[in-house]
């Protein structure tokens, strides 16, 4: 079984700074493989170990996100594909297209798999629109994937209820961070990923822009916040009382 997997660079929220106006300082601001995407990688790599397979992972990205891809392979990736475009200046429709054209070079693949959206941004776009530019049935938020010859039964989690649908192989799936827990690399696996084969595309030349118009971010500012500062003064007992009466009163505590 061959496996195809889509990882991203995303900004790591926990470090992003602010300006004095409160929008985000994006320009070289600290990345990490995100979050909900180390669970398709660990999905990935439990198919490999059950169906005896491949998997390969794909990242529209810069040179400073190879650090991710690194850390997909130093958990049990066997080799990946970075195709070279600045995630900050491309849109969902442009990532789907530049990934869709370099999984179709280096495929065919049984699985495509996504995280159900990125840990910074979170449109949720990318996984439906990949599909479509493969031609491929799609299955989104999946919490459990079982592939059987040429059928895979697919759980899904929707907003009040659960799913079980059936899909051909090959096929395209998106997973919620629920379906596993994802592993942490050795420090042996961590050095053996420096070896694996990783293949760098010029996303342009891979796939050239089409005739349509990009979706730009106007704008983009934290939501402010203050604190009312209170201070409760008295015995413990005294303040703790003055606590649980002002929590009750804000509607914190009933």
């Amino acid at each position: 079984m061959k496996i195809a997997v889509c990882v991203k660079h995303a900004v790591d929220e926990s470090e992003l700074k602010l300006d004095p106006t409160g929008k985000p300082l994006l320009a070289g601001a600290a990345g990490k493989m995100s979050a909900f995407d180390k669970n398709a990688v660990e999905e990935g790599l439990r198919l490999k170990s059950k169906h005896q397979g491949e998997v390969t992972v794909f990242m529209v990205g810069g040179p400073e996100s190879k650090k991710t891809l690194k850390e997909a392979l130093a958990m049990g990736a066997d080799k990946g594909a970075l195709i070279q475009a600045d995630a900050l200046t491309v849109d969902s429709f442009r990532t789907a297209e530049m990934l869709a054209a370099a999984i179709r070079k280096s495929g065919p693949f049984d699985v495509v798999m996504c995280s159900e959206g990125s840990s910074d941004t979170y449109s949720g776009q990318v996984p439906p629109m990949l599909a479509e530019f493969l031609g491929l049935p799609y299955v989104g938020y999946a919490r459990k994937i079982e592939v059987s010859g040429q059928t895979a039964r697919i759980e899904r989690s929707l907003e009040d209820s659960i799913e079980t649908v059936e899909a051909p192989v090959p096929f395209a799936v998106s997973v919620v961070s629920e379906i596993n827990e994802p592993r942490y690399p050795t420090l042996i696996q961590i050095m053996q990923a420096s070896k694996k084969p990783v293949e760098e595309l010029n996303g342009e030349e891979l796939s050239p822009r089409g005739d349509y118009k990009q979706v730009v971010v106007a704008s983009m500012s934290s939501q402010p916040s203050t604190r009312k500062r209170v201070i409760l003064e008295g015995s413990p007992d005294e303040a703790a009382a003055k606590l649980v009466e002002a929590l009750v009163k804000e509607g914190v505590l009933k």
